[in-house]
């Protein structure tokens, strides 16, 4: 295993390497950060070269100070690990970096594994997730991060079908204690400082062999993109997770990291 720091433009990234073989990176969602991929890790290093990062503005990369793109960070990444090519895995947030990157260097991925992914310039219409955001401006406005990162929880870990109860509460914890630890640490600067893409309208210009994955209890917005990308990408096909939400990884790290490395082995 190695650990390091690489410098992109006014900025740092915290990543990991493990293993041997064809390279694979993961890109952890929004306000959480790599600590999400444990399992994956430990699943891929067998056969694979490993690469898990914090994103600007995640765990322990830089705060951002300046305006910068999520996929250019993961160029300079590939670059000073001097990976020619890799397979992209990415969740929600990860998944918007992942498709960037691919429509600005498509030459670069080998694969794309898409979880419960959005998309840049996508717009939210699920009225569980817009009652959630409200609730969330109405908490940052107050000051009360606690009801805030519920509203995060409610949205994203949860889901609009289930209640708090009805999830496994380890899940639920590690991913509180993600989103408070980058909200303390960086603010939401990973978010209101990154330019994007216009994604949601080029989805048809995916060229990479690609896979989306969506839990059948998410949001309507997430389910609406996986379609989407399997519909109007060049090689793309969809699978629907049941019971879970969003953290597919996460509620089913075994059955995910079995569908990632079936996957991966028929590219």
């Amino acid at each position: 295993m190695t650990t390091g720091r690489i410098q992109v433009e006014n900025g740092e990234l915290a990543y990991e390497v493990r293993g041997e073989g064809d390279p694979v990176i993961l890109l952890h969602g929004g306000i959480l950060d790599s600590r999400m991929w444990d399992a994956e890790m430990a699943a891929l290093a067998p056969h694979h070269t490993a690469i898990r990062y914090d994103a600007r503005g995640h765990g322990e990369s830089s705060t951002p100070t300046e305006r910068f793109k999520h996929y250019e960070d993961l160029r300079e990444l590939m670059t000073a690990l001097e990976l020619p090519r890799a397979s992209l895995v990415g969740l929600s947030g990860g998944g918007r970096i992942a498709v960037d990157f691919a429509l600005t260097y498509p030459d670069l991925v080998e694969n794309l594994v898409l979880v419960a992914t959005g998309l840049s310039s996508m717009v939210t219409k699920d009225p569980f997730v817009l009652e959630q955001n409200k609730k969330l401006e109405e908490a940052g406005a107050r000051g009360d991060l606690p009801a805030a990162i519920e509203c995060i929880l409610r949205m994203w870990v949860d889901g609009p079908r289930r209640a708090p109860a009805d999830v496994d509460q380890d899940v639920r914890r590690l991913c509180q204690e993600m989103y408070t630890q980058t909200v303390v640490r960086h603010g939401l600067s990973g978010f209101t400082l990154m330019d994007e893409l216009r994604a949601i309208e080029r989805t048809g210009e995916l060229t990479p062999r690609t896979l989306t994955l969506a839990g059948d209890l998410d949001s309507s917005d997430i389910l609406a993109i996986s379609d989407q990308i399997e519909c109007e990408a060049r090689d793309a096909r969809k699978l629907v997770v049941p019971g879970v939400a969003h953290m597919i990884n996460l509620e089913k790290p075994a059955e995910f990291s079995g569908i990632l490395l079936d996957f991966l082995a028929c590219s």
